[in-house]
């Protein structure tokens, strides 16, 4: 295998978010974002064309035979829940792929090395984490980014009855991305809350803005 670069929810929590759970259908997720898109199209497609350049050059420089595919991209992934979806897509193509100490691990299951390499550039440059993403932003964008945690996400959880942390000050998260500063999830991913419960919150309330995904 190749190794790749608690939990007691609070009674009220449980019971408010089961009540949102039984009643789905009935809410409308929160998508607007304060503000106006702090990304250009033209910034979008530099990020994107710089995620796959650098991705794809650990492969060239491994396998120079390498053909390069076209990478589809899905929509930036939190970071908490990156190693899931690289895992999932791995599998998707055939590789043998599990999550160990929080970090995808992946192996043939009868592909060559090659065949391996150029699928995990698929997964990994096709599913950008959140952080990764915001490591290519300038001070303004990652405020915005702050912005929409705190304007959006974080009161769209604590009306649904989840735990939500205070925020700091913004001058101290301006230029810090994904789970490296602060982020309205991050005691609802700490606890483990149960799957259904989390797929339930996150479809409420996006952790990630429409904005930071790359996609054309």
């Amino acid at each position: 295998m190749v190794r790749l670069r608690s939990t007691v929810v609070i009674a009220v929590v449980i019971s408010a978010v089961a009540l949102g759970i039984s009643v789905l259908s009935g809410f409308a997720p929160v998508t607007g974002d304060p503000g106006a898109t702090p990304i250009t199209e033209r910034q979008r497609a530099s990020i994107r064309t710089t995620i796959l350049d650098s991705k794809w050059s650990q492969v060239a420089g491994e396998y120079p035979e390498a053909i390069r595919p076209e990478v589809t991209m899905a929509p930036t992934v939190p970071d908490h829940d990156w190693a899931s979806a690289i895992v999932q897509c791995l599998e998707l193509g055939g590789i043998v792929a599990d999550i160990v100490n929080g970090v995808p691990t992946y192996g043939s299951a009868g592909q060559s090395p090659l065949e391996v390499a150029v699928r995990f550039y698929l997964c990994e440059a096709g599913h950008p984490s959140e952080s990764q993403v915001a490591s290519h932003f300038t001070p303004s964008q990652s405020v915005a980014l702050y912005d929409y945690y705190l304007r959006v996400v974080r009161p769209c959880l604590l009306t649904a009855g989840a735990p939500s942390p205070a925020s700091p000050d913004r001058s101290a998260v301006a230029s810090l991305a994904g789970l490296a500063g602060w982020n309205p999830y991050q005691v609802i991913w700490t606890r483990g809350m149960p799957a259904t419960t989390l797929a339930y919150l996150q479809q409420r309330c996006p952790p990630t803005p429409a904005w930071l995904n790359l996609g054309p």
